[in-house]
């Protein structure tokens, strides 16, 4: 009697048991179905069509010809200021002048040298001419004329060397006068007086011409799409707002790498770059030199 009750017990609890690995084998099925019908098929990418893939080209807006750093020669205070930025400036014209006491008073020793010079061998000349006469007619030694000649010779030959160092020193009084290399426009004059003006640096001082371009760089893949010609949308690089369009005027024969970077997650540093440089007009009134820009295709130029 008990041991058939205890069998009847153990055949309950196995059939529970299997019952339970049964709901647990079907929801583990059914999870794995329901998962796989909501993720998408996948399928494997077709290349792209280089020739009809946007083009995105990088760069930088630049007045045309490029940048002209102004930069002083030694470290000095600025003692005096001309211009200040967006000012037109023409060659030669001063932009600042650098604390100068030393040269200026090596300039005016200088001239008090020449001038002495002058006078010495404008008497030794005089002597000279007055000897030679008197040695052509016999009044005089062969000693006498010969140290008349080498005396007139010697002040001669001090006077030129005394003018040279006056050169010398106006040269240097003149580096001090920042000035302008180029006909153009002032970009950046970041200078006050009475501040020190550091030797070779040229992050204070911008200088270029009133028309821009746009320096941009193609990546190696892109070359072939890019002519001379074609007509380019240029785009602020953060914004994407359209700052105007841009013509190619030229491309360099040779690849490099890229000197900036932007924020675009687009733009890549993996590969070489062709630089191209495009003739800017602006839809704006005033864009900033420095500017990262990108290009994209407008129009191909009519055959």
């Amino acid at each position: 009697m008990i041991p058939k009750v205890v069998e009847k017990r153990n055949m309950k609890n196995k059939l529970k048991t299997i019952g339970v690995l049964i709901i647990v084998v079907l929801g583990v099925i059914y999870i794995v179905m329901s998962i796989h019908r909501s993720s998408p098929e996948k399928t494997p990418a077709e290349a792209p069509i280089l020739p009809h893939v946007p083009a995105r080209i990088y760069g930088q807006i630049e007045p045309e010809g490029g940048n002209v750093y102004v930069t002083a020669s030694n470290t000095r205070q600025i003692i005096a200021i001309h211009v200040a930025e967006g000012d037109s400036v023409t060659v030669g014209q001063k932009l600042c002048t650098l604390e100068n006491s030393v040269e200026k008073a090596q300039v005016a020793l200088d001239s008090a040298k020449v001038e002495l010079a002058k006078k010495a061998w404008d008497m030794s000349k005089d002597d000279f001419e007055r000897n030679a006469i008197l040695y052509d007619s016999a009044s005089i030694s062969e000693y006498d004329y010969t140290h008349a000649k080498l005396k007139a010779e010697f002040d001669s030959l001090n006077l030129m060397a005394a003018r040279k160092n006056l050169r010398l020193s106006q040269a240097k009084l003149n580096q001090l006068d920042l000035k302008s290399p180029i006909d153009g426009l002032v970009y950046k004059f970041d200078i006050r007086l009475g501040e020190s003006l550091p030797e070779g640096d040229n992050s204070f001082i911008l200088i270029g011409k009133s028309d821009l371009w746009a320096r941009l760089y193609v990546e190696s893949f892109w070359i072939e799409r890019i002519n001379i010609g074609e007509k380019y949308v240029i785009k602020d690089s953060e914004t994407e707002e359209v700052l105007g369009t841009g013509t190619v005027v030229s491309k360099s024969p040779y690849l490099g790498g890229k000197i900036f970077k932007t924020n675009d997650p687009y733009e890549r540093f993996d590969i070489k770059y062709q630089e191209i440089i495009l003739r800017f007009r602006s839809e704006k009134k005033s864009i900033p030199i420095g500017l990262s820009v990108v290009a994209e295709i407008q129009e191909k130029p009519r055959r």
